[in-house]
């Protein structure tokens, strides 16, 4: 029976950001993992819920896409690991029974030995998450109630559970990143890229190569939007490539597969109010910094 799995690198985390904002106030009491040393401004924190629309997974034995080249599958020797032409959404990745793709799009793929794993996912993604307002310095004492982010990426006082999902793009990588040129493409390795982001999701001689993609999958290489306050993006950006080299041996005893995806503390924030507003949050906004993927086979004793 094809099988495949989704799941999400929920519990990555920087590993350069001091311990004092590493350990975000409130974490120890309900707040996730979240980069916050004051109790106003942008807030940013882990997500719960996460979707994207994948449309290809594919197992290659050489990069489909190097750094000055345009996209080849074919000639890479690649494999489809999962493919719809239409794309088609997860769903809450992080929820209970987890996420189920169409069958009918699934293969094992034939036996042998992949040198890089490669996925293509809309630009457009959803994710939400909750949060409660600390003081500064003091992760023990809040100022007001939990609150949960809603479609229109407002906020609501609840629960961590009622958290809705809002919209987001993956149009750039991270922020400060232009795509003039080949700054569409993007290489990180284990102890490189966005303060460590890929440090716990990549092995040891893995690396991510990132592509911010048009329509018609060249590289997306204009700028639209100002460099100098982080709204720089991608001009036609439509899809995102996740390249990982990552040595995966498929044989007769692989019975599916298990994709996880990264999506990292700071895809969300949480908007802290100030002045009048101190204490209260004001809304939740998406922000696509990060995404990879990696694939695992899995073995029919699993």
């Amino acid at each position: 029976m094809k099988k495949l799995f989704l799941s999400s690198a929920l519990s990555i985390t920087s590993v350069f950001i001091t311990p004092a904002v590493f350990a975000g106030p409130g974490e120890s009491l309900g707040n996730t993992k979240n980069d916050c040393n004051t109790s106003s401004g942008d807030c940013p924190i882990t997500p719960t819920k996460f979707s994207a629309k994948i449309y290809q997974v594919a197992l290659c034995t050489s990069h489909p896409m190097p750094a000055g080249s345009a996209l080849d599958l074919a000639g890479s020797g690649c494999v489809d690991v999962y493919k719809s032409d239409t794309g088609e959404e997860t769903g809450d990745i992080f929820s209970d029974t987890g996420a189920t793709l169409s069958a009918a799009n699934i293969s094992v793929p034939t036996a042998g030995n992949y040198t890089h794993v490669a996925a293509i996912f809309d630009k457009d993604f959803k994710v939400g998450s909750h949060h409660k307002i600390y003081d500064a310095g003091d992760s023990n004492s809040p100022l007001g109630e939990r609150y949960y982010s809603t479609s229109s990426g407002g906020a609501a006082i609840g629960t961590a559970d009622q958290a809705e999902m809002i919209s987001g793009e993956f149009n750039t990588f991270m922020p400060q990143i232009a795509c003039s040129n080949d700054a569409g493409t993007v290489e990180r390795v284990a102890t490189t890229g966005n303060s460590g982001t890929y440090t716990n999701f990549l092995a040891g001689g893995e690396t991510f190569s990132g592509r911010v993609l048009k329509s018609d999958y060249s590289l997306a290489t204009e700028d639209v939007g100002n460099i100098n306050n982080q709204t720089a993006s991608c001009l036609e950006a439509k899809y995102l490539l996740s390249i990982v080299d990552k040595a995966t041996t498929v044989n007769a005893n692989t019975t599916g597969i298990h994709i996880k995806i990264l999506a990292p503390k700071g895809l969300i924030r949480a908007v802290q109010g100030e002045g009048a507003q101190s204490g209260v949050v004001t809304g939740f906004t998406a922000h696509g910094e990060s995404m990879a993927v990696k694939v695992v086979p899995i073995t029919a004793s699993e």
